[in-house]
């Protein structure tokens, strides 16, 4: 099946899907523990048996998202687009069990478990689908890039949406219904509808971009794919093992940074009414980056403008470190950080793509939704590897829980900025370097690579 232009409607609104999907996820995100702790008023020791429960067994499914995309016949709809409607709805029903209280402590620790697990798999299908799409879409890497960086501008608005609709709405719906808990069980079930609405339009968008029925049953590209083939797109992928121990860093110093910022702003400007400006500053400054990040990669290619990127957010994260304790400064700095971050969040992703392509072509078989699905598993150890950076880091510095930040010391406020800001850029310049001079898959390379793949389909 010959590649389409993309038209304007995709280039434009491709990362809608992402919108409703971060939208939903922003729910956990910022409300998960606060909602077992303060609303369901759970036992700490059952709050954290069910934190590392869901964490580990998360973590552990993963990898193998991708696998069932492209280890199964593709269904009527297409191999990707299928998922993306299908799926979504069961999400809704899932997803709203992991914010109810119902029965006794275990009884109810056991019902949340097993609706973050279950949804966490609804969910992770249809997102491994449609940014397996990427180089469905796409037919060069600038493009790539584009639809990627879309996914990612969409992806920040979200973050702005929810930072001034999530808290009021589950107020809201818990005095409406006179029920603290329901109030945050139906944000998450109507967030996972926005989710669904999001993805649906996102397959109606692409119709004609992907086989399907019999076209897809009948075509080389809609086989299924062997386990074999999988395995060699990973271990036989030298482009794709170093891209995700770099994207590994790169999640760490997000994952980092969010954690660390509270206490930022507790410890060291003392002053948590700007925590909210910063959360808002930050949100529009990913935006930014992100909406300029397919520019950027097609002057540059995806490749070159992640190293860029990289580099420049060491050294701005570590800029910052030494001008923190000035309040000022500090927003100017880490607006120009949160930029790079969301140029990266985007390209990326484009990368992932690419490597795709390759294992295509050095294969033979395409296993694009499977190694697409592979940037989950650099997200998921980065969760839960912050969790040592920050209480290590703390614990150094003399941190002593509830203690009055009118008595933190210096060293206690140096600690907690190491750990929001220097820590994370140096997480940063690793992952530069990593890509310097592990990552060799040039932008030239995939188009001939993806010349050939389709070169060979033609003969096929």
């Amino acid at each position: 099946m010959a590649k389409k232009p993309l038209n304007k409607t995709i280039k434009t609104f491709y990362g809608i899907g992402d919108f409703g999907f971060s939208l939903m996820t922003q729910v956990e995100l910022y409300f998960f523990v606060f909602f077992l702790t303060n609303v369901a008023k759970l036992p700490l020791p059952l709050v954290a048996l069910i934190g590392s429960i869901t964490s580990i067994v998360d973590a552990v499914l993963s990898p193998f998202y991708g696998a069932i995309i492209s280890g199964t016949k593709p269904l009527k709809w297409g191999r990707n687009r299928s998922w993306m409607l299908i799926m979504p709805p069961v999400v809704i029903f899932l997803y709203i069990f992991q914010f109810t209280k119902i029965g006794p402590d275990p009884v109810a620790a056991f019902i949340i478990c097993a609706g973050f697990i279950l949804s966490h798999i609804a969910w992770n299908i249809p997102w491994v689908a449609n940014v397996a799409l990427i180089p469905v879409l796409a037919t060069n890497p600038d493009e790539a890039a584009l639809l990627a960086s879309r996914r990612a501008t969409y992806t920040a608005l979200a973050g702005i949406v929810f930072s001034y609709t999530g808290a009021p709405l589950a107020e809201y719906f818990g005095k409406v219904t006179n029920n603290e808990v329901l109030g945050y069980t139906i944000l998450a079930g109507l967030t996972a509808l926005i989710m669904t609405i999001c993805y649906w339009i996102v397959f109606k968008i692409t119709e004609g971009y992907e086989p399907t029925g019999a076209e897809a049953l009948g075509s080389k590209q809609g086989s299924k794919v062997s386990i074999g083939a999988m395995v060699k797109s990973l271990v036989q992928n030298p482009p794709l093992i170093v891209l995700l121990i770099a994207d590994f860093f790169r999640y760490m110093v997000n994952f980092v940074m969010t954690a660390a910022a509270a206490y930022y702003f507790t410890y060291v400007a003392q002053d948590m009414s700007l925590f909210p400006a910063y959360l808002l500053a930050g949100s529009i400054a990913q935006v930014i980056g992100s909406y300029f990040a397919g520019s950027l990669a097609k002057k540059l290619s995806s490749r070159n403008a992640t190293i860029v990127s990289l580099y420049a957010l060491a050294a701005s994260l570590i800029i910052c470190k030494y001008v923190a304790m000035n309040v000022t400064l500090f927003f100017v700095v880490v607006f120009l950080a949160r930029m790079f971050l969301g140029v990266l969040t985007s390209v990326m992703v484009g990368l992932y793509s690419d490597v795709s392509i390759y294992a295509h072509w050095k294969t033979g078989e395409d296993a694009s939704s499977f190694v697409m699905g592979l940037m989950t598993v650099a997200l998921k150890l980065a969760v839960i590897s912050r969790g040592t950076v920050i209480p290590f880091v703390l614990a150094t510095a003399g941190f002593i829980p509830g203690a009055d930040p009118a008595t933190a010391t210096p060293a206690l406020k140096a600690g907690v900025i190491n750990a929001f800001l220097f820590i994370p850029g140096i997480f940063a310049l690793i992952s530069g370097l990593i890509m310097t001079f592990g990552y060799k898959l040039t932008r030239e390379k995939v188009v001939e690579y993806q010349k050939a793949i389709n070169e060979r389909l033609a003969k096929a």
